[in-house]
């Protein structure tokens, strides 16, 4: 029973840093699994899949429904108008570093840009801004 206390702590440690509604499924599994300490292993690690998997799919898309952001939030950034402070290489892509809204930004673009110029926010890729030059 302890051991899945365990895993089950530790994958929520896990779902604190990513905050992307991962591993909390098993982790649920995890402590559902714990009153069955009594039967053999193997069978707790069917009882550990299987009510993870069934967590997963019973309730992750009511979940991601219910903490997903608002897309109004994240279109409100499109089209501002930033400034280049600084540009770094990551192998052959350069990620500007940019300012908005009271945070450092990295971004990424097809076009070429020096520092201190003017680009505008196309669009976000994960967590980096897409730029361009013009509207």
């Amino acid at each position: 029973m302890l051991i899945w206390f365990i895993v089950g702590l530790v994958l929520l440690g896990v779902e604190l840093l990513t905050f992307g509604l991962i591993s909390i499924w098993f982790a649920l599994g995890a402590f559902l699994t714990m009153p069955f300490y009594n039967l053999a292993l193997e069978h707790q690690f069917y009882i550990f899949v299987g009510t993870s998997l069934l967590s997963l799919l019973l309730v992750r898309k009511i979940a991601l429904k219910y903490f997903k952001t608002n897309s109004k939030e994240l279109n409100r950034i499109t089209e501002k108008e930033v400034t280049i402070d600084a540009i770094n290489l990551k192998g052959h892509q350069k990620i500007y570093t940019v300012y908005l809204d009271g945070k450092i930004w990295e971004a990424v673009s097809s076009e070429n840009f020096e520092i201190g110029d003017k680009a505008f926010v196309q669009k976000i890729i994960g967590n980096k801004l897409f730029l361009i030059k013009k509207l």
